[in-house]
């Protein structure tokens, strides 16, 4: 009579061949682990792993732009002398305004207050400056007290006035954005002033970086390239 092995029992051939195999790998993975290379291949893996894994991500870049900007001095808020000197070192964003200005100037304004709020992290490396394109009524009082309008933060936030023909020189030959004034109608004698409604990044070496719209989208844009830029900095 033929013996039969119930299900789920042990045969003992099958047993002893799987024992060997478990050894014979046991014995393998002890001499590996006793080779000093070993260790160091290991090892490797662990560090490079994640850094390839962070370069198949990309590394940020910094705009390619670099746009030398001009040297200038104005006069602050304070009433004191202030310009490129003041802000070499730092990442710097720019915007154009003047006070009585009813329709586009305070979106900007509150764009850079919003910028003021999402840098705090960057600290003393970021600043703000706004320039009056109005610099006939924009005295330094006045800037003054729509700059506490809007909370600007005086070690964080500067305005400027000055004379108009440094202002034009600025503004047009140097950051190469438009201001004027024309005509609101012909033979009125009543003029509407105008200006770019860009916001301009510049680096801590006085390069323009980027110009940017005073939206959602392009504030993002500028706080992300102003943290690379300040980062490298940093870095150097």
């Amino acid at each position: 009579m033929a013996s039969s092995t119930e299900p789920g029992a042990l045969n003992p051939e099958a047993n002893e061949a799987s024992s060997g195999r478990a050894a014979r790998v046991q014995a393998v993975v002890s001499n590996l682990v006793g080779k000093p290379w070993f260790w160091v291949v290991f090892i490797v893996l662990i560090i490079v792993g994640p850094v390839s894994r962070a370069f198949l991500h990309g590394v940020p870049r910094a705009p390619e732009m670099k746009l030398p900007l001009p040297a200038f001095e104005l006069t602050s808020d304070r009433g004191v002398p202030y310009g490129s000197a003041d802000l070499r070192g730092k990442v710097w964003v720019a915007d154009f305004m003047f006070t009585s200005c009813p329709t586009v100037c305070p979106k900007l304004t509150r764009r850079m207050g919003e910028i003021q709020r999402r840098s705090r992290h960057l600290g003393d490396a970021f600043h703000l400056v706004s320039i009056s394109v109005d610099p006939e009524n924009d005295t330094p009082e006045r800037l003054a007290a729509y700059a506490q309008g809007y909370k600007a933060d005086p070690l964080r936030w500067t305005f400027l006035t000055g004379s108009l023909e440094a202002i034009e020189s600025t503004v047009v030959k140097g950051f190469k954005m438009a201001m004027g004034k024309e005509e609101s109608a012909p033979g009125s004698g009543l003029f509407n002033i105008f200006h770019g409604e860009r916001l301009v990044l510049v680096d801590a070496d006085g390069n323009i970086r980027g110009y940017y719209e005073a939206d959602d989208a392009g504030v993002s844009a500028l706080l992300h390239d102003a943290g690379i830029i300040a980062n490298q900095r940093a870095f150097r």
